[in-house]
């Protein structure tokens, strides 16, 4: 019985993994979409702020860059999805 529970514990954990996981292609899309928008909101910067604000996001891209060249893709996504989240860009 016991056996019988660490089994469904190990598989239930391995079932959940996917919907976390990000594979290179996802990381490749999220960084070409949250370029994209990046390079929209710096051409429409009309403040001082509002440009550093893009660099400084650009720059967190460049480490979701870095992961993604290291080859992990999760990093690249987590990094990403939160540049899109704290710059208001919908992934969806």
């Amino acid at each position: 019985m016991k056996n019988l529970i660490i089994s469904l514990g190990a598989l239930l954990a391995l079932s959940a993994a996917p919907a976390y996981a990000c594979d290179q292609q996802e990381a490749v899309d999220l960084m070409v979409k949250v370029s994209t928008a990046l390079g929209e909101k710096a051409a429409a910067a009309t403040t001082e702020e509002d440009s550093q604000r893009v660099v400084a996001a650009n720059g967190r891209m460049n480490e979701g860059g870095e992961a993604l060249a290291a080859g992990n893709p999760d990093k690249a996504c987590e990094i990403y999805r939160a540049v899109a989240k704290d710059e208001g860009i919908p992934l969806e």
